[in-house]
C-alpha cells in the first residue's frame, strides 16, 4: 500500500441517530431556526413528540414552523416548500 492509497476500514465509526433521534434534532433545529429559543421542559416536550409522531408528520410540522417563520419575517412561504 503506498502513502496515498485510503486505509480500508475494519467498521464504521460513526455513529448512526435513531429515528427518534434525527426527528428530536429536526424539530429542535425548526424551532431554533424560528426564534424559538428552548425553554426548560421544552426537550421533554420535544422528545415525546419525536417519539409519538413519524417522518412524514414531522416532516410537516417541520414546514409549518419554517412557514411560520418565513410568514414573520415578511416572507411568504408555502408549507410544501423546504
Amino acid at each position: 500500500m503506498s502513502l496515498l492509497d485510503t486505509p480500508l476500514r475494519s467498521h464504521d465509526t460513526t455513529p448512526a441517530l435513531s429515528a427518534v433521534d434525527a426527528r428530536w434534532v429536526d424539530l429542535h433545529a425548526a424551532l431554533i431556526a424560528a426564534g424559538v429559543p428552548p425553554l426548560p421542559g421544552d426537550s421533554s416536550a420535544v422528545r415525546a413528540l419525536a417519539r409519538s409522531l413519524d417522518d412524514a408528520t414531522v416532516g410537516a410540522v417541520v414546514a409549518w414552523i419554517d412557514s411560520a417563520a418565513a410568514t414573520r419575517q415578511g416572507g411568504v412561504r408555502s408549507c410544501g416548500s423546504r
